[in-house]
């Protein structure tokens, strides 16, 4: 029996074992039984036959033979040149000329002075003066105009203001309180149950532990000879009693009830006369003079044509946010002025800013350069030679390649197959018990194994490896179920 049919096995006696804890082993298959009578489950292999068939070994085809081409030799005039054209290059004549060439041109550019290598103006001076209407684009070159500045002014203003608003204070008025004296309960009358113990007594008594019985029992294989994982037993097992002593109730336990008066006691109370109250008193408002000083005209910027006619500059219409700083600082037109819009005249107080805008211009620079020119341009010349032929000789076709097909026989062989007439299966077996594997009944099992040539040990009545190795050979040369020493192994030698 293989390992894989021995495990099978051993998972078939789990499975009914664990179904049959009740009452012992279950099952439908399980055999009629009388007490003292073992079983064990036991696995009969399938039965195959054997059939020879006629079968293919190689397909009918066919074997291709190739007959090969035939060539001749004939001889032919082939061109292997067209001729050949040939360029000359015939290069060009050149000469040297002189030519004056703009190096840098002239031009006009608005700087912060007059000096050709002073800052360029800034496009917020140069936006600045054209805004106050000086003649920016038809100015001709040194002429400079200049930023002034009219400060803001100021005067001082005295006036009234809130020092707090009216509200409101309130007077709290505490409540009056009165003591008196009261009886008050301090505990309500009570209830006590008092409890009188039980009384008992000893008896004793007979019970029945377990009713007797019939019942499957396990027995591990190794103590069988067999080599399934369990073998399993009917045995009878008796009825069992025990004394036991109990404490049974004489009298059973009582209670009885105790009542206690209620208590008071005397205090002394205090009691709310008149409660709590509050009264509103109005504050009036509080004012003082204040003395500030105010803004009464902004700041103004405005361009002349000289730094000692600010008197006469025209606004740009703008004024410093702070009243500070000209366009190159927080910049003329940072914040709409309050006061005169753009071309009208500054007031006698405006000084100039020291900002300004002049037009410089730079003449233009010229180089004298030397130029070489083409004289006659190159040109090219194309020379022609006459094609060339050759006399080859030429491997021709006379017959093409040509296949002949030869047909091959198919070819057949004869094969043998194993094929299963019968399932394999499990089933009860009886096996001898435990009981009854006495030190005689092993040794007539080891003379009839060693009569019939399976058993080469001592007849020495011990049930040990070899005689259970010489059981196993015995049972599958007579086809008997592998099941340990069974009864019908021990009915097949005869004891």
């Amino acid at each position: 029996m293989t390992i894989k049919s021995t495990l099978k096995l051993s998972l078939v006696a789990m499975a009914v074992m664990s179904t049959a804890q009740a009452t012992g082993i279950g099952g439908d298959d399980l055999p009629p039984a009388k007490p003292g009578q073992c079983f064990t489950k036991a696995f009969f292999p399938a039965k195959y036959a054997t059939t020879t068939e006629r079968v293919l070994a190689r397909e009918a085809t066919e074997k291709i033979e190739v007959i090969p081409a035939k060539y001749g030799w004939t001889t032919q005039k082939i061109k292997v040149s067209d001729g050949t054209q040939k360029t000359i290059t015939i290069p060009a004549t050149y000469k040297t000329v002189y030519e004056r060439v703009l190096a840098v041109p002239a031009t006009k550019t608005w700087r912060t002075s007059l000096r050709t290598n002073a800052p360029e103006a800034s496009a917020t001076l140069m936006n600045a003066a054209r805004s106050a209407g000086m003649p920016i684009d038809s100015a001709r070159p040194g002429t400079c105009f200049y930023e002034c500045y009219a400060p803001a002014k100021y005067q001082k203003i005295t006036e009234k203001v809130l020092a707090s608003e009216a509200s409101e204070r309130v007077v709290a008025i505490p409540a009056k309180y009165r003591t008196v004296t009261k009886r008050i309960l301090v505990s309500e009358g009570t209830e006590k149950l008092v409890t009188t113990p039980p009384q008992y007594k000893t008896v004793r008594e007979r019970v029945l532990v377990s009713p007797a019985r019939t019942e499957w029992k396990k027995t591990k294989c190794q103590d069988r000879g067999c080599n399934q994982s369990e073998v399993v037993c009917l045995v009878e097992i008796p009825a069992v009693y025990k004394t036991v002593t109990k404490k049974v109730v004489a009298k059973p336990a009582t209670t009885r009830k105790i009542k206690t008066p209620p208590v008071y006691k005397t205090v002394q109370v205090q009691e709310l006369v008149q409660p709590a109250s509050s009264k509103t008193i109005p504050v009036p408002a509080t004012y003082k003079t204040v003395t500030r000083t105010k803004k009464v005209a902004n700041g103004q910027y405005g361009w002349t044509n000289s730094p000692s006619n600010c008197a006469n500059a025209i606004s740009v219409g703008y004024a410093a946010a702070d009243g500070m700083g000209g366009a190159s600082g927080n910049g003329a037109g940072s914040a709409v002025a309050n006061g005169a819009g753009a071309g009208s005249r500054l007031p006698a107080s405006a000084k100039p800013t020291g900002n300004k805008v002049c037009l410089t211009a730079t003449p233009a620079k010229y180089n004298k350069v030397a130029k070489r020119v083409v004289a006659t341009p190159a040109r090219t010349k194309v020379i022609t030679t006459p094609p060339v032929y050759k006399t080859v000789r030429i491997k021709k076709l006379i017959s093409p390649a040509q296949e002949r097909r030869i047909p091959i026989p198919a070819t057949y062989k004869t094969v043998t197959k194993k094929r299963m007439v019968a399932d394999g299966y499990a089933k009860w077996v009886r096996v001898v018990c435990k009981s009854s594997m006495g030190t005689e009944t092993i040794k007539k099992v080891q003379r009839a194994l060693k009569a019939a040539g399976y058993y080469h040990g001592p007849i020495d009545g011990v049930w040990g490896a070899e005689s259970k190795a010489a059981t196993r050979a015995y049972q599958r040369a007579k086809g008997l179920p592998v099941a340990g020493l069974s009864i019908a192994t021990m009915d097949s030698l005869g004891l």
